[in-house]
């Protein structure tokens, strides 16, 4: 504990001079930890990839994840979550599944989530599946070149990503997760979800706290193989709503670095990444990124890979969750 402190002291100090550096119109190399540093290779020139950690008590626990979040997430991808819970957290519940049609345009491809509760983690769940199909990524990928959909007055969401989950919420959700908060009041929310499944789950989440329906300090979300969701404004007033909040990263995982970071639409990821630059089996390491969203952490990866977005913690998630989670 006296470690982290210390290494959050050095980073929050780090931090202030490094928002110091950015206000006087210089940039600050992560590098060497100084403002204005010349050909440095990982200059921060944005105020979110300030160096920082999570803060205190709201730290990332690599057993949670491990062994809870991931049947949580995968078992989204069962069309009866309940059988993973059966085998693996048989105190969790599940309350309501939700299968909508979430596009606004051309053919039928369908979301599909779930809401759950667990009386003894004192925990309310809302989880979000990722994509499945070729007709489902075809048109997640078109909408990459549509609008974004305006999220309050904080920043902006890509469209895909806001309908999927307006779709789920207006469609079943919205009731059951009102309903639960009534039945069970004091519990925290937890908020996960994988691929176009996480992006739902930030959009979820931000969403359920913008609107008042819960404190932003009651809820954790986490997601596996995020791509990027909204633009910077939307990254920035997240950090400042979500204590909790990590997007986990599957070593050379293709969907996190997607829609491109470039251009006037300045997609950006907010955090917190955690990169496995391994094969997330047990006691091997992760890094807790101190940036948001830069060449940082994963973004360092040249080679980048399908089959590291479906395969996390030793699991090939989807084909793990549809024989049940055994």
């Amino acid at each position: 504990m006296r470690g982290f402190l210390l290494a959050a002291f050095v980073l929050a100090v780090y931090a202030d001079d490094c928002t110091d550096c950015l206000s006087s119109g210089k940039h600050f190399c992560a590098t060497a930890s100084k403002c204005n540093v010349p050909a440095c290779p990982q200059a921060i020139t944005r105020a979110l990839n300030c160096p920082r950690l999570p803060k205190e008590g709201y730290g990332y626990n690599d057993t949670f994840v491990r062994n809870t979040a991931l049947v949580t997430i995968s078992a989204a991808y069962n069309d009866n979550p309940q059988l993973c819970f059966n085998k693996q957290l048989p105190s969790m519940k599940v309350s309501k599944i939700i299968s909508v049609n979430c596009s606004a345009f051309g053919p039928q491809t369908d979301c599909f989530g779930y809401t759950a509760v667990d009386t003894v983690q004192r925990v309310i769940l809302m989880t979000f599946r990722g994509t499945l199909g070729d007709l489902q990524l075809g048109d997640e990928l078109d909408s990459f070149f549509r609008k974004k959909k305006p999220f309050f007055d904080s920043g902006n969401i890509l469209e895909y990503f806001y309908d999927g989950f307006m779709f789920m919420w207006n469609g079943g959700m919205q009731a059951d997760i009102r309903q639960l908060k009534f039945l069970y009041p004091g519990y925290t929310l937890w908020v996960h979800g994988h691929s176009l499944g996480g992006a739902m789950a930030s959009v979820g989440a931000s969403y359920v706290v913008k609107s008042g329906l819960f404190d932003g300090k009651d809820v954790k979300l986490i997601t596996f193989g995020q791509p990027r969701t909204g633009d910077y404004a939307y990254a920035d007033w997240h950090e400042t709503a979500f204590p909790y909040s990590y997007r986990v990263i599957h070593h050379k995982d293709i969907t996190p670095h997607i829609p491109p970071q470039e251009g006037a639409d300045e997609y950006f990821h907010h955090r917190t990444e955690v990169w496995y630059n391994n094969d997330m089996l047990p006691g091997q390491p992760f890094t807790i990124c101190k940036e948001a969203d830069g060449l940082f952490c994963s973004a360092t990866q040249v080679e980048l890979s399908v089959s590291d977005h479906t395969y996390y913690f030793g699991k090939q998630i989807i084909d793990w969750a549809m024989a049940g989670c055994p």
